[in-house]
């Protein structure tokens, strides 16, 4: 039988317009190099030579459309092997200095320093990138390094592909590239004074700043890809502190609370292994009856949990994350975060254990719906905001 379809010469055009329609969406999205052609300082190329929209389906043999491809291929060599430089206003060096606090105790770092992990010292602070990276070390003025601007390696690999940092690994001590203590700078430290260090590429940056495992000083793959996506969606992100414990002291019982803890109330609910799931009796509440269907005990989020499960990687809060446009952001004193992300490698990572996620969960703050919502009018209210945690 044939379809309705084949009697509607209509019908048969469609996927044919659309095929078309999906060439040129696909052609429109395309770059266009002439755009890049535009930057170069080239004569001799013109800016016909790439072609956009349908192309040839075979070779054909003509000269013509050998020198057309050839000319393509050229304005494309052009566009790819262009220079990428910095400019001399705009020019700012980065000194990498993987080991100069690796030293330092633990008891900066919940104050979301991260000393231990700063590799990059900033020589002249330009731009207003520094809103959400990097962080100025505070300290006594005689300890090399303090009051300078330091950045992690995902922030100093994130600044190093965009374009705005150069860094440089230096072949002298960190005190002869400070200032002295009278202000006065070197005068051999411009970009072509290669006695003083070396300007790395974006390829040495990826070998300094990524490695396989959480190790002092550098970052996974996956984290700074998750880091650099989010600083390039408009997000601000800043490396979560380390996870602390919460102090679990056990809340403090009234008289009738310790005389009542001597009555146990869960052999009232311990199912028999025969009967009926709800025993005969009279009940004035729903509480008793649910209690008696239930296969797994209720979770009642609290305070503080009774058992801490301090987070194991990769399963633990990695990043805070904030909506750029809503209150005003200090990476000194930030806000509460509008987001925790924990980055976890899918292909080599199984699927996550109960334990595991609620270690995760226990690890981020009581977040409890608001107070005003009780009542049976807001639960709808109540689902959508949950516990959080």
């Amino acid at each position: 039988m044939a379809f309705d379809d084949d009697d509607n010469p209509h019908a048969q055009a469609t996927p044919v317009n659309g095929t078309n329609a999906a060439t040129e969406d696909a052609d429109d999205d395309a770059p266009d190099y002439k755009l890049f052609l535009s930057m170069f300082d080239k004569s001799g190329v013109s800016s016909k030579a790439i072609r956009k929209g349908e192309k040839d389906f075979e070779s054909h043999g003509t000269r013509a459309q050998d020198n057309l491809l050839e000319a393509s291929r050229k304005v494309l060599d052009n566009v790819l092997g262009y220079t990428r430089i910095h400019r001399e206003e705009a020019w700012v060096r980065g000194w990498c200095f993987p080991d100069w606090w690796a030293e330092t105790d633990q008891a900066g770092e919940q104050e979301g320093l991260l000393l231990r992990d700063r590799v990059v010292m900033i020589e002249h602070e330009r731009g207003s990138w520094q809103k959400d990276i990097g962080r100025a070390v505070p300290g006594k003025v005689e300890r090399l390094g303090t009051g300078r601007l330091w950045l992690l390696p995902e922030e100093a690999l994130y600044l190093v592909e965009r374009g705005t940092l150069d860094l440089w690994w230096p072949n002298l001590q960190l005190e002869e590239l400070l200032p002295s203590p009278d202000g006065t700078s070197r005068t051999d430290m411009g970009p072509n004074d290669y006695d003083v260090g070396m300007p790395l590429s974006l390829e040495a940056a990826y070998s300094l700043f990524i490695s396989q495992e959480s190790e002092r000083g550098k970052i996974t793959l996956p984290q700074y890809q998750v880091f650099s996506h989010l600083k390039r969606a408009g997000f601000y992100i800043l490396r979560a502190p380390p996870y602390e414990a919460p102090s679990s002291s056990p809340p403090s019982k009234t008289i009738w609370q310790w005389l009542f803890s001597f009555f146990d109330s869960g052999a009232q609910s311990r199912q028999k292994p025969s009967g009926p799931l709800v025993q005969p009796g009279l009940y004035r509440a729903y509480r008793p009856i649910y209690d008696q269907l239930a296969l797994l005990p209720r979770h009642k989020p609290l305070p503080t949990p009774p058992t801490i499960h301090p987070p194991q990687d990769p399963y633990r809060v990695f990043f805070h994350v904030w909506k750029s446009g809503g209150t005003p952001f200090s990476k000194k004193n930030p806000p509460p975060p509008d987001f925790r992300i924990a980055v976890v490698d899918a292909g080599e990572t199984c699927v996550p254990t109960l334990e595991e996620i609620e270690a995760l969960l226990e690890s981020t703050p009581y977040d409890p719906p608001n107070e005003a919502w009780r009542g049976p009018g807001r639960m709808y209210q109540r689902l959508k905001h949950g516990h959080r945690n």
